[in-house]
């Protein structure tokens, strides 16, 4: 079996389970619906420890949750793997005018997961009929609120969002609040203190209000944007990582964030 297709499997089993659970729930069988998924969990965990294994080493590969597994974690080869539209959680599009828009969808994405897990527990505990009716309309609301909640929050910590023209580039880390800075200003900073790229970071660019962190893989397309952006300040493109982002605590990881703390002194300097 294809990695592509292991990997798509693997991710595709648990989410027929979550819809198994509710179409049972309706027929008023939810056990059916429970047993279902974790039939299909199992058969995910199995498809994935033994046919998603690296076809160098022969290792099997950690199936964590990295859709963009570009790298074997072990040997370091090439996985031979396509890009997956999906993408660590993001779009970017180019308008009609020629500018460049990215952002996050962790956002929206948390709140209709945990909003989800959480009307499953309520229709587990009173059945999905007393959903509703009194405390079960209220129950509904709560899960509502709670998604709403930590939807907002994951896209004020992890979200972000940019935009690109000719002349700037626009960062917006907490939402509504956009940061500008001249693609001028990069290039002549950059004759000091070179741009380099960070794996879990993203991609370190130095300005003078400061260095500019772009996360290079959290947007769908993102290679285009990038591949513009870094045309547009004269520097190579980069070796985007999307496999490594949450490996915060990997050799590559600390190293890079070694380069990072001094790319920050030689700013200050």
């Amino acid at each position: 079996m294809k990695l592509q297709i292991a990997k798509l499997i693997s991710v595709i089993l648990p989410i027929i389970g979550v819809f198994g659970i509710f179409a049972f729930a309706f027929t008023g069988k939810i056990t059916y619906g429970w047993e279902l998924f974790i039939i299909l969990m199992l058969l995910s965990g199995l498809i994935g420890i033994v046919f998603f294994r690296c076809p160098h080493c022969h290792k099997s590969i950690p199936v964590n949750g990295t859709i963009n597994q570009k790298y074997c974690p072990y040997c370091k080869e090439d996985l031979g793997m396509k890009p997956s539209r999906l993408s660590y959680y993001g779009k970017c599009a180019r308008k009609k005018d020629g500018t460049y828009k990215a952002n996050t969808i962790i956002g929206p994405l948390v709140f209709i997961v945990s909003t989800m897990i959480v009307l499953l527990i309520i229709v587990a505990v009173l059945g999905i009929d007393s959903i509703f009716k009194g405390t079960g309309r209220i129950l509904v609301g709560v899960a509502f609120i709670i998604g709403i909640f930590l939807g907002a929050f994951c896209r004020l910590v992890t979200g972000s969002a940019a935009k690109l023209d000719d002349k700037k580039i626009y960062y917006c880390k907490v939402p509504f609040v956009w940061k500008e800075y001249e693609l001028s200003d990069i290039i002549e900073c950059s004759k000091a203190v070179k741009p380099f790229y960070h794996v879990v970071r993203g991609y370190v660019v130095p300005t003078s209000k400061g260095a500019l962190v772009l996360p290079v893989a959290s947007y769908k397309g993102g290679r285009e944007f990038f591949t513009v952006f870094t045309e547009r300040i004269g520097q190579p493109m980069v070796d985007v990582r999307p496999d490594l982002v949450l490996s915060k605590h990997s050799d590559i990881a600390k190293h890079d964030e070694d380069i990072y703390t001094e790319f920050v002194n030689k700013m200050k300097k």
